[in-house]
């Protein structure tokens, strides 16, 4: 099972998200990871790990990776809260409105609609995760793992529900990953080739190696985008810019882009930017006709 959760963190010593919404139990599995100038700075009840300064979250991933070893752990930002989606959105049907049927005479033009299959385990939509929720959803994600899905991730709480989970999808903020298997690549993988997309770098590497990811929509999760503090730091419009294509000179035919105003409430923090989406799917099935 998975033991420690990592949380790299930077100018938010006053403000842990993450781990203040942590269930008691999973706060002691805690690992603060901080930089040298702001030890001083973090009062928590957890263990530190101490990185150099002004180096930047992917050389810390890789610092942490290589501290975790062959072990499974998780990688959580700093700044997310998470939620588990009612059971009722996860098991459903489509039937045809007019007649109720799932596959109507081919005569009939359907006009389709979902019908829940599975009793509500909840009030509402969702719910902010407890230390059960945590139970159920660890043991889900080293069941995984045993059958090869080395990476696990969440899906955003902002987006409706979605299927209980699907393979090999981009995901970001919060990262659970089987050590053993990563140590088959992780000298090879250039961690610091950009300095941020550093989730979208890692994930296209190992997709186009044959390896698989998983991400749930049943455990979701919640964080708001360029927040003061953490990457904001030192990210503006162009440096995003100039990170990200780098990684669009690498994988091309996986990368789509186009300009919008940053989302979210914070948004203005950082302006318009080119948005970088990507097709992993098809990098992952790109791996196997090799």
């Amino acid at each position: 099972m998975i033991d420690k959760i990592y949380i790299p963190t930077y100018h938010r010593s006053e403000e842990q998200i993450t781990y203040d919404n942590l269930p008691k139990e999973y706060q002691k599995k805690v690992v603060m990871v901080v930089q040298e100038q702001e030890k001083d700075l973090y009062n928590y009840d957890c263990d530190f790990l101490y990185v150099p300064n002004d180096i930047g979250i992917a050389k810390t991933r890789e610092i942490i990776s290589r501290e975790a070893g062959k072990t499974r752990y998780s990688v959580f930002d700093d700044d997310v809260t998470f939620i588990r989606r009612n059971e009722k959105y996860f098991e459903r049907k489509r039937i045809d409105v007019n007649t109720g049927l799932e596959k109507p005479p081919k005569d009939v033009v359907p006009e389709w609609k979902w019908i829940e299959t599975n009793d509500s385990n909840m009030d509402g939509a969702n719910r902010q995760m407890n230390k059960q929720d945590f139970d159920d959803m660890y043991k889900v994600f080293n069941d995984w793992m045993d059958n090869g899905y080395f990476h696990c991730g969440h899906r955003r709480s902002q987006l409706p529900p979605s299927w209980r989970y699907k393979d090999n999808l981009f995901f970001n903020s919060a990262h659970h990953i089987d050590g053993e298997v990563l140590s088959e690549f992780i000298d090879n993988f250039e961690w610091n080739y950009c300095k941020v997309g550093e989730d979208a770098h890692f994930m296209l590497y190992y997709l186009t190696n044959g390896y698989k990811n998983r991400r749930s929509d049943e455990f979701g999760f919640h964080a708001e985008n360029y927040q003061d503090g953490g990457c904001s730091v030192f990210r503006d419009a162009k440096y995003h810019e100039t990170e990200h294509e780098k990684l669009r000179e690498r994988y091309s035919e996986y990368i789509r882009t186009r300009k919008i105003l940053a989302q979210g409430k914070h948004g203005k923090n950082i302006g318009e930017i080119t948005e970088y989406s990507y097709n992993t799917l098809k990098a992952y099935k790109d791996s196997q006709k090799n």
